[in-house]
């Protein structure tokens, strides 16, 4: 047996040897080495480190005693039979922590053993493994800081501190719960990390689930054992105390089977119930638990089946779940349905909604509606199957069809969509899982619509061509005399006539050449004025009319929505009606006169579609109506023009509508019979007209897609300049110069927009909460049994 001993200050042993394993004494300096591994091979005995009382050591050697001598080698001659092996002194000063990095256990115990005075046994099989320590403190520290430290340091390695008698063991961690422990019934298991052994009786909570929670707690070495009512631990004190800690947090009052309520906020308490039962395996109806455990569970211990509830039952006028368990079962159920019982904005609500709607049309987004869910419910022809599931896709459908599709087989109640005009908003009465669906789709189709600027440029050219050439001429005789009867005849025109001769000349143009004879005697008596007995007149005109007319509209025209331009006039027709046998106060048969009017207007229709590389396709329908003879004795003549396209233009790239043309030849001829037709002497006798009528409608047109306040900014400000160029081209009109007054108090800018668009999700958070139900809580969750106090 070897025996060391320690004493200076510095906490740094010095230690000789006798007898047979004796050897040269020298002193250690601060960290060195102390190497018993040749004596514990030759020897197999027990090393015994440590340090007897100040009192054993009564007349100790001055050898020993000098704090010189730690200058020199200490003699190796043998002590005196009386001198003590060794001895330590207490310390008071802070200790200095010198050890090297990696230093083997057994100098860690000689470092600990000169502060501590304490007797320490260290088993061979623990210096064998050579195990190390590395232990480093940038100060001193108190002699109980080091020693926390040195049990620390010991937990590190697998090694642990076991009080034998009046000496401390150094044990392997993992035969920790084979060695003589000190027991501890209560209170705490001290503060130095070393080995204790506690015992714990649960008050409320089974040993059994408790040990199976500590068993995941404890270290590699300890070890946790449940007997009866009780709960025996053995490991580090540090483990321990956590152990203890954890027991006051489920070792509460509870434990048997109380009385809980558990209101449920969305889903239905009564479905949710049926659900829980089946979950949990409880009998049908809510009994009692079963007092046999299914085999299959009784290996999962007695954990499961107190976390078992014994009875649920529902309070439909509450809509809460009523529950007979222990407090692990409540906890259990109440973490089960909270989530289960989430708002899925599926269900809840008034039966009426209002959805104010901010691009679409009430009245007409109304009508789509309705024609959906009546559609999507309707059973096909010579189908006899019910409609689908909500949420199921019907059979031949497919999951990529529009929204519509499969509305009506989406909604589970009867709904009906009324729209408000005053304020274009559709008032939706079903339930509020139907009115979520609806509410998608109405997202969905009142999104905001882009608009488009279209220019239009209408070229309107009537060309007239006309040459007349005739002559016209009448003669006559008086038969019998004066008194006799008076022979006439002649050509005569609508243009001019020869017997009025005076009027065809105030009226006709061109060219006239004539001849005419003296009065013929007798026909002031006969016809009421005096006519030449025969006049020839040669008339030679040509008429020509150019027509240029250009309109130029501009529209501005919404996605998707016909836009309709019209401009014109209108003319007066008479009309004649025939008064039947009950005409009233009309005789019969009498011919009635009204005048009405005939519009004639200039219309142009276009419908624009917006894609999304920017392409318009417009669908165009122009309509002109313009009159042609207002002369005409049975009323007056107009003609038609109209034309149905769709043309495909790009962004701001004209496009030109092929123009109606239209080119009329007319001859017609005037003449007597026989004598009309004879060469040149035909003339005489005929009058011929010839016109040529060409017209030519061109439409321009330009589309300009507007995709945002910036886009009307720029059209405004570059028909300002046009307006103000053609003013300044008059001078009159220099002093019409028009400036647009912007009033900013009604424009709104980005924070608008923000605040406007935060208003938006607030309102739709306000609406969510109300659709779900969330309000005033009616029953709270929570136990509803009085438990006594729980004893000190």
């Amino acid at each position: 047996m070897t025996m060391w001993r320690c004493g200076d200050r510095t906490g740094v042993p010095r230690w000789q040897s006798r007898g047979p394993l004796a050897r040269d004494d020298r002193r250690l300096a601060p960290g060195a080495a102390l190497d018993l591994r040749g004596d514990m091979t030759r020897s197999r005995a027990v090393i015994v480190l440590g340090s007897l009382f100040a009192s054993l050591f009564a007349g100790a050697g001055p050898a020993l005693a000098d704090p010189a001598a730690g200058d020199r080698p200490v003699s190796s001659a043998p002590l005196d039979e009386d001198e003590p092996p060794y001895r330590c002194k207490d310390h008071t000063a802070p200790v200095v922590v010198t050890l090297k990095a990696d230093t083997d256990v057994k100098d860690l115990i000689a470092w600990v053993m000169g502060f501590t005075c304490k007797k320490f046994v260290l088993d061979p099989r623990v210096t064998a493994t050579g195990r190390k320590v590395t232990l480093i403190a940038p100060r001193p520290v108190s002699a109980g800081e080091a020693y926390r430290m040195f049990l620390a340091a010991l937990t590190t390695v697998g090694l642990t501190v076991v009080p034998h008698g009046d000496a401390l063991r150094i044990v392997d961690a993992h035969t920790m719960k084979s060695e003589p422990v000190p027991l501890v019934k209560s209170g705490s298991p001290g503060e130095l990390d070393q080995l204790v052994r506690y015992v714990y009786r649960p008050s409320y909570i089974a040993a059994e689930p408790l040990r199976q929670a500590w068993q995941a707690m404890k270290s590699d070495g300890g070890d946790v054992v449940a007997l009866g009512a009780f709960v025996m631990v053995t490991d580090y004190a540090g483990h321990v105390r956590e152990m203890l800690s954890f027991a006051k947090l489920v070792d509460v009052p509870g434990g048997s089977d109380g009385i809980y309520t558990l209101p449920v906020r969305h889903a239905d308490a009564t479905k949710l119930a049926e659900k829980l039962t089946a979950i949990l395996s409880l009998p049908a109806g809510g009994g009692a638990r079963p007092a046999v455990a299914d085999p299959a569970r009784a290996d999962a211990g007695k954990l499961e089946a107190t976390a078992t509830p014994s009875k649920i039952i529902v309070d439909e006028r509450t809509n809460t779940l009523i529950i007979a368990s222990g407090d692990a079962g409540y906890q259990r159920l109440k973490a089960l349905v909270e989530r289960l019982d989430v708002a899925l904005e599926i269900e809840g609500g008034s039966a009426i909604h209002v959805y104010p709607l901010g691009g679409a049309i009430a009245e007409e987004l109304a009508k789509t509606l309705t024609s959906a869910i009546s559609d999507g419910r309707a059973p096909r022809p010579g189908s006899g199957a019910p409609p689908p599931a909500p949420g199921a896709t019907a059979p031949g459908a497919t999951a990529a069809g529009a929204p519509l599709d499969a509305l009506g087989a989406a909604l589970e109640g009867q709904v009906r969509v009324i729209a408000d005009p005053p304020t274009n908003s559709l008032i939706v009465m079903s339930s509020g899982r139907d009115f979520l669906a609806i509410k998608e789709v109405i997202r969905q189709l009142d999104l905001p619509r882009r608009q488009v600027y279209i220019e239009t440029v209408i070229l309107d050219v009537d060309v007239t061509d006309r040459t007349t050439l005739g002559a016209v001429s009448h003669g006559g005789t008086l038969a019998g005399g004066t008194d006799g009867p008076a022979l006439f005849g002649g050509v005569e025109t609508k243009d001019v006539n020869s017997l009025a001769l005076l009027g065809s000349l105030q009226q006709a143009t061109g060219l006239f050449a004539g001849l005419v004879g003296p009065a013929l005697p007798g026909s002031q008596s006969l016809f009421g004025q005096s006519i030449p007995s025969f006049s020839v007149l040669f008339r030679a005109v040509a008429d020509q009319s150019n027509v240029h007319v250009v309109s130029t509209p501009s529209i501005i025209a919404v996605d998707n929505i016909e836009a309709k331009y019209s401009v014109g006039t209108s003319i007066a027709v008479q009309k004649v009606s025939f008064t039947g046998i009950t005409g009233g106060a009309t005789p019969p048969g009498a011919l009635s006169t009204q005048i009405d009017h005939e519009p004639l207007p200039l219309t142009l229709n276009i419908k624009p579609h917006i894609s999304k590389d920017d392409t318009v396709l417009l669908e165009v329908k122009h309509e002109s109506k313009e009159l042609i003879d207002d002369n005409n004795k049975l009323g007056p003549d107009w003609s038609i023009r109209s034309f149905d396209t769709r043309v495909v233009v790009r962004d701001q790239q004209t496009v030109v509508l092929g123009g109606l043309t239209q080119e009329r030849m007319i001859a017609s001829t005037t003449k007597v019979p026989l004598l009309g037709d004879i060469p040149l002497i035909g003339y005489l006798f005929k009058t011929t007209t010839r016109s040529k009528h060409q017209t030519n409608l061109v439409i321009l047109l330009t589309p300009y897609i507007i995709r945002d306040q910036r886009d009307l900014q720029a059209i405004q400000q570059r028909k300002l300049r046009e307006h103000q160029e053609f003013a300044r081209s008059f001078a009159e009109l220099e002093h019409m110069t028009y400036e647009a007054r912007i009033d900013y108090g009604k424009k709104r800018g980005l924070l608008e927009d923000i605040n406007r668009a935060v208003l938006d999700v607030e309102q739709d958070q306000a609406g969510r909460a109300a659709i779900t139900g969330a309000g005033p809580r009616g029953v709270e969750a929570g136990s509803v049994d009085i438990h006594p106090p729980t004893a000190p």
